[in-house]
């Protein structure tokens, strides 16, 4: 059996450099705001994405990984004029 868990990964970069962490992140996970990227995937997932961030990474840059062992603890409310997840950038 695998076992996932739920990331939420956010960035703040200069402008010229979030391609590169957009293309990075949509390669495992859901794109659900401009700089927010959230799904399941296994430790060996994470661990690759993080190693993937960390050799990319300028002193300017600002990248925030949360996690849950289990993504049915994490309860998602969209409020304003935004979408669900799922339905925007795919």
């Amino acid at each position: 059996m695998v076992v996932t868990v739920f990331v939420l990964i956010t960035y703040d970069v200069p402008a010229n450099r979030t391609r590169i962490y957009r293309k990075l992140l949509r390669k495992h996970l859901e794109h659900i705001q401009y700089s927010v990227f959230h799904g399941d995937i296994t430790e060996g997932q994470l661990v690759t994405i993080t190693q993937e961030i960390e050799s990319r990474l300028k002193p300017e840059d600002s990248i925030y990984i949360f996690q849950a062992d289990v993504s049915a603890a994490v309860e998602c409310t969209v409020l304003g004029d935004a979408d669900e997840p799922g339905s925007r950038f795919t």
